[in-house]
């Protein structure tokens, strides 16, 4: 070792241990997988096969009996004073406004996310990671972006979007596996390339600390070590990070010579995946952000060539030991979808266990992201295992 190697950049431990290297570099692995991507397609594909169900048994989804008679009456008092001139309401429920034809072109653009899935993995199978790219052979990405739009479509309203009214007995089961979808590991998983330039890593090493809430109040982060270890307690044993023979080192905003997990050569860095061709990210505070953090040197850790042979490696079962198997959401087919109208001072709750006072989107009080679409008088569930408070949050 010369002189001149003390002023080279290097990764140093601070909090970080080896074990929490292991275990990022063993999560990372498995987010980038075909398994991961194929969880990602099979939960799309619950929803779909009800869009089917709903082209094949109702292709015209008509407005339910209480809201249709909410209309008639308010109509009809409108009329009676004499703010409308005086109508037949007797074609009320055939309005465009309340029916919804679900026809072939219906079926085939929620067919055509799956497709762009089974597309993908086909290719990813072979080794080609080509897939991850943000262009014409993107074509992870592009299912995820159409399985996304769905999603949006049906639960706009709470993402700044404009939600979409649509009528069908089969909608309050997509709505209900959508959001299951969503939130028991979405549409995507990771490795994509990001669509902009001179971005901070999506993630750094963070310290348990308390944070400012969007909305006002405080958050506590439990930190890196807590949620890496969380999704990593069902291992037997840590993988072993691997020691690179040669020193394959990218700077920030140069092209990535390969896809793989690189670590960025400062203290307590934090690995992440990046592609071949994809320029190196920034690291740190102001995640996944345009001009965030600083500019680093990245080492290549590991260069992912899996799939090559076309096997699926056997660590692979173990990735995931939770179960990718929907809910029976049939007891929703049929519901009417009644919005309460709940005024904004007020909050309708309950605890687990006791029954739902509307049909619609329920959210764990104290784990927001734990959403359920739940069925009015069904007993409400428990929550990772343990009674919470439930929230309404709408249709």
């Amino acid at each position: 070792m010369s002189i001149f190697d003390f002023f080279k950049p290097k990764w140093s431990a601070g909090q970080m241990t080896e074990d929490d290297r292991a275990r990022r570099f063993w999560v990372l692995k498995s987010i980038t997988s075909y398994t991961a991507w194929k969880r990602c397609r099979d939960r799309y594909a619950v929803f779909v096969d009800l869009v089917e169900k709903q082209c094949k048994e109702e292709p015209i989804g008509r407005v339910g009996a209480t809201e249709l008679q909410r209309q008639v009456q308010s109509y009809t008092e409108l009329i009676e004073q004499k703010v409308l001139e005086p109508f037949s309401l007797a074609g009320v429920a055939n309005w465009d406004t309340n029916t919804t034809k679900w026809t072939h072109s219906t079926y085939a653009d929620a067919l055509r996310g799956l497709s762009l899935y089974d597309q993908g993995l086909a290719i990813l199978k072979t080794g080609d990671r080509g897939v991850f790219l943000h262009n014409s052979r993107g074509l992870l990405e592009d299912a995820y972006h159409h399985a996304e739009h769905e999603y949006r479509a049906h639960f706009g309203g709470q993402r700044g979007f404009e939600s979409v009214v649509v009528y069908g007995k089969y909608v309050p089961t997509m709505k209900a596996a959508l959001l299951w979808a969503y939130e028991n590991g979405g549409f995507c998983g990771g490795g994509l390339q990001p669509m902009m330039a001179n971005l901070s890593a999506p993630q750094v090493w963070v310290p348990p600390r308390t944070e400012r809430g969007v909305r006002g109040g405080t958050i506590t982060n439990i930190g890196t070590h807590a949620a890496q270890k969380e999704i990593t307690t069902h291992l037997k044993t840590l993988p072993t990070v691997p020691v690179p023979t040669e020193d394959v080192l990218v700077q920030t905003g140069q092209p990535c010579p390969v896809f793989g997990i690189y670590e960025p050569l400062v203290k307590d860095g934090l690995m992440t995946y990046m592609c071949a061709g994809q320029e190196a990210y920034r690291y740190g505070e102001r995640c996944d952000t345009p001009g965030g953090g600083n500019p680093v040197t990245w080492k290549l850790i590991w260069e992912d060539t899996r799939y090559l042979d076309g096997v699926i490696p056997d660590e692979e079962a173990d990735y995931y030991p939770e179960s990718n198997t929907p809910p029976d959401f049939s007891a929703l087919v049929g519901e009417e979808l009644i919005d309460p109208k709940v005024p904004l001072d007020q909050v309708a709750s309950a605890r687990s266990g006791q029954p739902a006072q509307y049909t619609g989107t329920w959210a764990a009080m104290d784990d927001l992201g734990g959403r359920i679409f739940w069925k009015k008088g069904e007993p409400l569930p428990r929550h990772k295992g343990r009674e919470v408070e439930w929230v309404y949050c709408g249709i």
